[in-house]
């Protein structure tokens, strides 16, 4: 059974979804062996803990899941995308600052992306600041293709065939 603070999966997305804390891996790594154990992939979002986060999933070889709302650099996303491991894109690819996250995606292949709203935060330009949802995913799609040079459709096709991968849908 997993401890309460780690949700379950959900119906409508199933996977183990997590945040990584600065405290509490033991109820982490039950989650993750948990996951192992079911073959569920797992969703963690690594907020400022990038290189706990990479250390922890490489102590678990077998694990895969995505890098939800990825904000790492291009050598971490290049050691998850040898793993196997998904990265998630969401509004702040969109944003003047985000150089990093511009390298990564033109350095991640189109076949690991994911689009992500992070909703109710983190909205695209040209809604930063308010209420984000899924209404927003063709502006992170549309600049995913302007550095992959692909069209839109072509990039929420293919983010659409990696989520159904991904969770086995």
């Amino acid at each position: 059974m997993l401890p309460a603070e780690f949700p379950v999966p959900l119906a409508e997305s199933p996977g183990l979804v997590l945040e990584l804390p600065a405290v509490s891996l033991g109820p982490l790594a039950e989650s993750l062996e948990l996951a192992l154990e079911l073959d569920l992939p797992v969703i963690i979002h690594d907020r400022e803990a990038h290189g706990d986060s990479l250390r922890i999933v490489c102590d678990y070889p077998g694990l895969r899941g995505v890098f939800h709302c990825f904000s790492g650099s291009v050598e971490m996303a290049r050691e998850l995308l040898r793993r196997g491991w998904y990265l998630g894109f969401d509004g702040p690819i969109t944003y003047k600052n985000a150089v990093k996250a511009l390298d990564v995606i033109a350095a991640c292949p189109a076949d690991r992306m994911l689009l992500e709203t992070d909703s109710p935060y983190l909205a695209p330009v040209p809604n930063r600041g308010k209420r984000n949802d899924s209404r927003n995913l063709p502006y992170i799609a549309a600049r995913i293709a302007e550095i992959k040079g692909m069209t839109t459709e072509q990039v929420a096709e293919v983010a659409l065939q990696n989520g159904k991968q991904l969770f086995g849908i």
